[in-house]
């Protein structure tokens, strides 16, 4: 019997966006010995995790195979993992803002701020660039026309001396502290100097060597200053207003994304000029996942049910504020969703597999359309598609309940609530082993890209990043609130051993969409690495790892079992009386199949449970690990 567990596995993986690419070969290492009956993960998980699931359907027919394809059509050199982020018509504008901040010369070989510029520029109406170019012609022509302008003739010699002294010494500083630092720092760059000083060269030339034309010189540099400042700010107020508008009126029909996930979009040319890739045929994101889950399976239009493994994905519900699990269980039945609310969410055919006669409600955002029963067998592309939304870069997906009345729910990142589900599969006694694949940066120089911690290590399971400015704070705290969970649970003695954690610099993966094709191999080859780690770690010296897996996890079994028995037997008898004489009230008679008269029906057996339970062995025994978790009721996801 232990030998055929040892043929199987579960695996979990961590969100990221396009650190998914890791995933791929890590999987094919995988296969080469195990295979998977259980799969999850949210966001860029979830895509790997439905992958896998389809690859494992497709095992006899080259769906490994296919899956490894998959690193070599992203690394072809033009851009692919981009161009699967296709934004619609009405977002075109702001997205380009999103690509044009993405561009670096050593990459895309483009400057960030030409194109930064350019997206602006073209984001805005015809009134609001006039009204920045009367800004603009103020700030340029404004320093000369106050040099010129200004009599100082009469005015004391030491006044002017002193405005002289008090410019050079103010304005160096205020520049100093406003402008950028660091290898791009704006006026490292020759460029981008001269042309922030050019409303200063006719001043210059008109300067003479005189207290009062010094005197002049001086405040027309205050004044382009002060200007330029008027000018920033003029910038922002325009842009914030105009974005404040537009989130205003269009955000919810947007679904809050600036990428739909399917639909008709091909880059024009103020598009390229702002960083957007040409378009070489990839199709959009939601279609492409669709096409590989078929090529993968081979199996069209994969559902649920066409698995031979069990694919769980992480989804958040927002209006609920609470995580689901994808398939939907019990609560499969109440919801409902709108065809014209999924058209640009999912390709048609996915939505046509949806089904069903049109009930009874409406849409609460289309009036004009019915609301059809969701079937409790998803297609996969519609699971993995409500696990990935990015909040503001991928559109959110909107399902309803009627309760009694319609009311919308939107599904975002299934990472808001557990970007690293790691606990999906787990039991207090497994059979075979959970792996996770995480991810993390480098805590510091020298550390190896992939780290597999020992399996009970007491200290060494808890992974560690530095907080290095305000920025890295921000950062921290937001992934704390976000993973702090998952990062707990991943530290235990008999979960940490079988996690295989993955580490990226800031330039890769997350949302770095032009990842160089050797920046993307590279990360692939981690992903292999990472995979050969935990294959070999449970297979090598006659599965004994795996055994050791499974003691570890037995000793952390027999201590909550021991817990919960000390409790059986300190209240036992309390609970033995409540069963017996508690007259449960009709409210609760829902719970019974045949509602009881009186007092609880399965009292005898409550109490032989109790009494079993206080049998138990005390402990805890000699050995024991030395992490004492918690064992706890938590509600469904």
């Amino acid at each position: 019997m232990p030998d055929d567990f040892d043929q199987y596995c579960d695996l979990t993986m961590r969100g990221g966006t396009t650190s998914g690419v890791v995933y791929p070969l890590a999987v094919v290492e995988l296969a080469r010995h195990y295979r998977f009956r259980s799969l999850g993960g949210a966001s860029a998980g979830a895509i790997g995790a439905a992958f896998t699931a389809a690859a494992e359907r497709g095992r006899d027919s080259g769906g490994f195979q296919r899956l490894e394809e998959v690193v070599d059509w992203f690394a072809d050199g033009r851009w692919r993992l981009a161009q699967l982020f296709q934004p619609s018509d009405r977002t075109r504008k702001l997205y380009r803002i999103v690509a044009a901040s993405m561009q670096r010369r050593d990459t895309t070989g483009r400057s960030a701020l030409t194109c930064t510029l350019l997206a602006l520029l073209g984001a805005i109406g015809v009134r609001a660039k006039a009204a920045l170019a009367l800004v603009l012609a103020l700030w340029l022509a404004g320093p000369t026309l106050w040099a010129g302008a200004v009599d100082w003739r009469g005015t004391p010699r030491w006044v002017l001396v002193a405005v002289v002294v008090a410019v050079a010494v103010v304005v160096p500083w205020v520049l100093a502290n406003v402008l950028p630092r660091g290898r791009d720092a704006v006026l490292r760059r020759l460029g981008t100097a001269v042309l922030l000083a050019s409303p200063l060269v006719p001043v210059a030339i008109r300067t003479r060597w005189t207290a009062e034309s010094l005197a002049s010189a001086a405040t027309a540099v205050v004044w382009w200053l002060v200007l330029g400042f008027a000018f920033v700010s003029a910038v922002a107020l325009t842009y914030g207003l105009g974005a404040r508008r537009f989130l205003a009126r269009e955000a919810r029909s947007l679904h809050f994304g600036l990428v739909p996930g399917t639909g008709r979009f091909r880059p024009g040319f103020w598009d390229r000029r702002c960083g957007v890739p040409a378009s070489t045929g990839v199709p959009p994101l939601s279609d492409w996942i669709a096409e590989r889950l078929d090529d993968l399976s081979g199996v069209a239009g994969l559902r649920f049910s066409d698995l031979n493994t069990n694919l769980v994905l992480m989804t958040t519900d927002l209006s609920e504020g609470r995580p689901y699990r994808l398939p939907f269980n019990d609560t499969a039945d109440s919801w409902s969703y709108c065809a014209r609310c999924l058209e640009n969410v999912v390709p048609q055919r996915v939505v046509a597999q949806l089904g069903q006669q049109p009930g009874e409600h409406r849409c609460p955002l289309h009036p004009e359309e019915p609301l059809r029963a969701l079937p409790r067998d998803l297609p996969v592309a519609l699971a993995v598609r409500m696990s990935m939304p990015l909040p503001g870069l991928i559109a959110a997906v909107p399902l309803c309940r009627t309760e009694p009345e319609p009311r919308v729910h939107w599904f975002s990142d299934g990472g808001i609530t557990s970007n690293f589900p790691i606990h999906f599969f787990d039991s207090l006694l497994p059979r075979w082993p959970t792996f996770g694949l995480s991810l993390q940066g480098y805590p510091g120089p020298g550390a190896p890209e992939v780290w597999l911690p020992e399996q009970d290590a007491s200290t060494e399971g808890a992974p560690w990043r530095g907080v290095d400015g305000v920025r890295g704070f921000v950062t921290a705290i937001l992934d704390t609130m976000l993973g702090w969970r998952d990062t707990m649970q991943s530290a235990l003695p008999g979960y940490r051993g079988r996690i295989a954690h993955v580490r990226l610099r800031g330039d890769e993966g997350g949302t770095n969409l032009f990842m160089r094709p050797e920046t993307i191999r590279a990360l692939a080859e981690r992903g292999r690495t990472a995979g050969v780690l935990l294959r070999t770690r449970f297979t090598s010296d006659g599965g004994t790892r795996t055994d050791r897996y499974r003691w570890i996890r037995m000793r952390m079994a027999m201590r909550e079992y021991q817990e919960l028995a000390a409790q059986a037997a300190q209240r036992g008898q309390l609970y033995r009386e409540l069963a017996a004489n508690y007259p449960i009230p009709p409210d609760l008679h829902g719970w019974f199949a045949s509602p009881p008269s009186g007092a609880d029906p399965h009292a005898a057996d409550i109490a032989l449970t109790l009494d079993a339970l206080g049998n138990v062995v005390a402990g805890p025994f000699d050995g024991a690990p030395p992490v004492d978790p918690d064992l706890r009721l938590t509600p469904p996801e």
